[in-house]
């Protein structure tokens, strides 16, 4: 399958998906539930705040992950993701994550190499 999109790829399901940031459009039409605070509320649980940011962010994840990969529902990410590939993929989705987005087939980038002569002064 060739992607139509590059992304950072994370291992669901058994598999690499490669997950692209949202679209430009994506981010307009959610800019309600991307603003939405996502802070830890005065009383609310460590259990029930990450549950609720897994129900705003997730649908967002799909939507993205969709954009590769049409198949995939929310469901599924709900049954897929753990708490780290959750971060994983969250972070894909907002091109934030730190990796190098790369296509399907494509050479993962080899480490640089140092060049020149290293410094032996005190």
């Amino acid at each position: 399958m060739r992607l139509k999109f590059p992304g950072v790829p994370v291992y669901l399901n058994g598999q690499n998906y490669f997950i692209p940031s949202i679209s430009t459009r994506q981010y307009k039409e959610n800019q309600a539930a991307l603003e939405g605070s996502l802070d830890q509320k005065d009383g609310e649980s460590v259990i029930a705040y990450a549950i609720r940011v897994q129900e705003a962010a997730v649908p967002i994840i799909g939507m993205a992950l969709r954009r590769n990969y049409p198949h995939v529902t929310d469901d599924d990410l709900w049954d897929w993701l753990d708490a780290h590939t959750f971060n994983l993929a969250w972070k894909a989705t907002q091109n934030a994550s730190g990796m190098t987005p790369v296509t399907e087939g494509e050479a993962e980038p080899t480490a640089s190499q140092p060049t020149g002569t290293g410094s032996t002064g005190a």
